[in-house]
């Protein structure tokens, strides 16, 4: 029960994604999607369509492009195509929280850093998870108290006792790093597992707090 929990809240809370070409026929509607300001340097359009993109992909679960926006050093940890594997299979289940609307509240100025540059996101969500035992009740009201404990400063979580639906409203924080021409995407409390690793630059490590 507990590492179901902590799996949920893993997925929930955990974001890493870089970024693709968007095609020609698409230019002008993701410019206004992304709301791109005419004063927007080249590097901030970029980064406001990247962030479309991953917003999209994470919405409908889109396993390829999200594969395609992780940061790339993560795969040294693990494989791409093992990483395909484990999401499809993941997403798969039905087990897994249905981000449902993605808000980008701020985007800091982009910055360089000795590999390139970077900016922070603070994002707002809003996730759906259906429960997984929607006959028992002990174990809901266990999860939804569980879940309130993991995201008590980042959000609200209320429960649909007639859907069995656990409602999350929550706040994110990512980095997106451009070291090699295209924006990635690593949430905070990924990069810190990625501290460990010894893959985050570390001279960022002090931005994520």
């Amino acid at each position: 029960m507990r590492k179901y929990i902590l799996f949920i809240v893993i997925l929930l809370l955990s974001a890493c994604t870089s970024s693709t070409t968007p095609k020609p026929n698409l230019v002008k509607e993701n410019f206004t999607k992304a709301n791109i300001d005419a004063n927007d340097s080249k590097e901030m359009k970029d980064l406001k369509i990247s962030l479309l993109h991953y917003s999209e992909a994470t919405m409908s679960n889109d396993i390829k492009t999200l594969v395609g926006f992780i940061y790339p050093k993560a795969f040294t940890i693990v494989p791409k195509e093992k990483m395909i594997t484990m999401l499809t299979k993941t997403f798969n289940s039905g087990n897994v929280p249905k981000v449902k609307d993605v808000k980008h509240t701020k985007i800091e100025t982009i910055k360089k850093y000795d590999a390139g540059i970077y900016s922070i996101i603070t994002s707002s969500m809003t996730t759906v998870i259906k429960s997984p035992r929607p006959d028992d009740k002990k174990f809901e009201e266990y999860m939804l108290t569980t879940l309130k404990k993991q995201i008590a400063s980042r959000g609200t979580v209320t429960l649909d006792k007639k859907k069995h639906l656990f409602n999350i409203q929550h706040s994110n924080k990512t980095i997106a790093l451009n070291e090699e021409g295209s924006w990635k995407f690593v949430g905070f409390k990924q990069a810190k597992k990625y501290i460990d690793k010894g893959i985050f630059p570390l001279m960022l490590i002090d931005k994520l707090n």
